[in-house]
């Protein structure tokens, strides 16, 4: 009795530290709406986020109604993981940037999102809006705004600020001078599949509101984007001695993936550049006998000021909001192929440094059990690019398609992690087995040499297990008995019967009618395959195409905008890797041109493939695309696929 009652108490125990760590995981689920300022001018741009944490799951984001603003940017999508006291914790966050329409205090509604199938709320929080003045219209900082500017001297020697406009001055070259766009490669020269990291800046002297208006689109890379601090934070640089602040717009790591001459388009950015002019002064000069009216006031400490605070709220200046559109100069990058010489065979298009650990969970098994063999390849280089290394695994065994998981290093530069392959292997036979090692090959390009990396090979006992494989039959010599055959003679007995009356006799009168019938509708049916051969041939292709894309068509109905347009780049890829006979690992867009010009596929045909591998391209990277661009996107790529069936066929 005592032993039952101490069990009851261990299971009861059990089941209430099972309810506590389930109630610690649920408690850091959050969605939560925060703002950058609650206390706003009229003309001051504010940002709002949602940001749900722990959310496992997430089908739908819903924003509130912004109808008391305007929305400047956004949405801003940004997604991570971080690791505090041991704890890992995702978030997903989306920006707005806003500014406000009316005066008065306003409640933002909370967003609304749809997790593991429940709809979740974030909190309303409350914005006060003031009128705004010339001080706070000069305090305001934008995202990407210009504080405090080094000056230059005046006509009677006093200093002037930079963004002070005189008499006279052409405001398109102080604009151009004061205000650029630099893009900074570490290297122009590199080879298929190494790292190069592009930074987009944008300097300025000037104060300044800027917005970015146009993305490189990276043709011919695999992207990476490094997260910036937002809003961006202003460093100082000299260019030619002279400072200015600069603010990084862009970092991403490129990987190219294909060789010859690749160039990193431009960037655009919009600026609202703020100048001052000189009005006149409406002070009364009396008792001052014929002093310059203008000498106190440049002599005013607070025009040294170098925020200029009370110099921009004086009555002798006023302020002249000029547009400025700039762009960065494009890049040409020289990608060397990787060499073939003393290619190993085990190479499938690694570049740069790594390491492997191959391991199994279990070396003693029985045939009811399976075998999992992990690979881990962990280093620096193209990590987010790697294949999986070839497994050759006994007769006895049966290999499944592994599980690939990655775990990359948050900013890292040069990109640094690690990708894990789980190969699932199922014992046959019974007996003792050698699962060869596993080898990895990757070239190192500043050694400019393969390197080959291999395990030690994995000896397995199996078992036989409950479930017993059935053997072939043996039909040798005394494993089977024949039935003796009965030569005797057998008894008949004849029925006789009319043969009109018997069933056989309408069957064979119906025969000719059958087969006329039968005539006349395959007669048909051809005439109809040769007056409708171009639509049957277009109804073919469009079921491969719509078998192609069926799983980029339920991310396009769950509104996953980035797992949409990776499966419908995967499902146009894998397509023209089947159609053209090409291996994956040697796919690129020079080789699948030169495919279709063999087949005189040209055209239409093909510049609208590569113009929808560019648009997922860009759509993977520049997040928040809406239904109805992915919509559109889906129809393309079945209306693209179909063609491309039609013509490989004819």
């Amino acid at each position: 009795m005592m032993y039952r009652i101490s069990i009851r108490k261990c299971i009861y125990s059990i089941l209430f530290c099972l309810g506590l760590v389930a109630s610690a995981f649920a408690q850091e689920f959050r969605f939560t709406t925060t703002v950058s300022n609650n206390t706003v001018t009229q003309d001051e741009p504010f940002q709002i986020q949602f940001m749900l944490e722990n959310g496992s799951n997430v089908t739908s984001f819903t924003p509130p109604s912004f109808k008391d603003f305007e929305v400047l940017q956004g949405p801003s999508q940004m997604q991570g993981q971080s690791i505090f006291n041991g704890k890992r914790s995702e978030y997903i966050a989306l920006s707005y940037l806003l500014q406000p329409k009316h005066v008065g205090s306003f409640t933002i509604a909370g967003a609304q999102a749809r997790v593991n199938g429940n709809v979740v709320k974030s909190n309303p929080v409350l914005i006060e809006v003031r009128k705004g003045n010339a001080q706070q219209q000069q305090q305001q900082q934008p995202p990407a705004s210009a504080g405090a500017y080094p000056s230059h001297r005046g006509q009677g020697g006093e200093d002037l600020p930079e963004g002070f406009l005189k008499k006279g001055e052409d405001i398109n070259e102080k604009l151009k001078k004061n205000i650029f766009l630099k893009v900074e490669v570490d290297k122009t020269n590199l080879y298929e599949g190494q790292q190069l990291t592009a930074t987009y800046k944008l300097y300025t002297r000037l104060p300044t509101n800027s917005s970015v208006t146009k993305v490189p689109a990276f043709k011919g890379f695999s992207a990476k984007d490094i997260e910036l601090p937002n809003p961006p934070q202003a460093t100082e640089e000299r260019v030619n001695g002279i400072p200015y602040k600069v603010f990084t717009i862009r970092k991403t790591l490129l990987f190219p993936l294909q060789s010859g001459t690749l160039e990193l388009d431009p960037v655009e950015v919009d600026n609202q550049v703020r100048l001052v002019k000189m009005v006149s002064s409406k002070r009364n000069n009396g008792g001052r006998g014929g002093k310059d009216p203008f000498e106190d006031f440049f002599n005013d400490p607070a025009f040294k000021d170098p925020f200029f605070d009370d110099f921009f709220n004086r009555p002798e200046v006023e302020y002249q909001d000029v547009p400025y559109k700039i762009q960065s100069n494009p890049i040409s990058i020289t990608v060397k192929p990787v060499p073939v010489d003393g290619r190993p065979v085990s190479y499938n298009g690694a570049v740069g440094k790594f390491n492997m650990t191959a391991v199994v969970d279990k070396n003693k098994l029985t045939t009811d059990d399976a075998l999992t063999l992990k690979v881990t390849i962990n280093g620096q280089g193209n990590v987010n690019l790697l294949n999986s290394p070839k497994i050759d695994v006994p007769a006895g065994f049966d290999k499944y398609d592994p599980k690939v998981t990655d775990d990359i290093e948050k900013n890292s530069n040069p990109l640094s992690g690690k990708r894990t392959f789980e190969y699932v292997l199922m014992p046959q036979e019974a007996g003792d087995h050698t699962i060869p090692a596993v080898e990895f090959s990757y070239f190192d390009p500043e050694a400019n040499s393969f390197k080959t990396l291999r395990s030690e090979p994995f000896n397995i006992h199996v078992a036989q297990g409950k479930h017993i494989k059935q053997d072939k039959q043996d039909f040798g010599v005394a494993r089977n008995e024949l039935v003796k055959n009965d030569t005797g003679v057998l008894d008949w007995t004849r029925h006789h019967s009319w043969f009109v009356l018997s069933p056989w006799f309408y069957i064979l009168l119906l025969l000719p009618l059958l087969a006329a019938a039968g005539i006349i509708l395959n007669k048909r049916r051809k005439d109809y395959n040769t007056t409708n051969a171009a639509a049957l041939k277009l109804r073919y292709a469009n079921k491969v195409a719509l078998k192609r894309l069926e799983l980029a068509a339920r991310y396009l109905k769950e509104g996953k905008d980035k797992a949409f347009y990776e499966e419908t780049s995967r499902a146009v890829w894998g397509y023209l890797s089947t159609k053209l006979k090409i291996p994956m690992a040697d796919l690129s867009k020079q080789l699948v041109q030169e495919k279709l010009n063999v087949r005189h596929i040209n055209g239409s045909n093909t510049h609208d493939l590569f113009s929808l591998i560019d648009n997922c391209e860009v759509a993977l990277y520049a997040p928040g695309q809406d239904n109805r661009k992915m919509q559109g996107t889906y129809e393309q790529a079945v209306t693209i696929i179909s063609n491309l069936e039609q013509a490989l066929k004819n």
